[in-house]
């Protein structure tokens, strides 16, 4: 793989790192970033700051009477829509 073809493949996969830990991405792409972090320091990081951010805000969920909005991600996702979810492409 050149560089520019792992330039993007790391690009694609930073913004789908939070698809990945909320178990969003169909088989191939999940592949496709267990492949890339299996090699990427900044990507498996990535990933475990992210699964400490959702366990995090899960063990909020009911302290005090406050709940997690079900769309967290949604907001804080690069280019985030309304729409079906970009983690369903590879």
């Amino acid at each position: 793989m050149g560089a520019a073809a792992r330039a993007a493949d790391h690009r694609w996969s930073q913004a789908h790192l939070s698809h990945y830990v909320e178990g969003d991405l169909n088989p191939r792409a999940r592949r496709r970033l267990d492949r890339h972090a299996r090699d990427c320091v900044d990507c498996g990081r990535g990933i475990r700051a992210m699964r400490a951010l959702v366990y995090s805000v899960q063990a909020l969920d009911g302290l005090a009477g406050v709940r997690a909005p079900a769309t967290i991600f949604d907001r804080v996702r690069p280019g985030a829509t309304g729409g079906s979810p970009a983690s369903q492409r590879a």
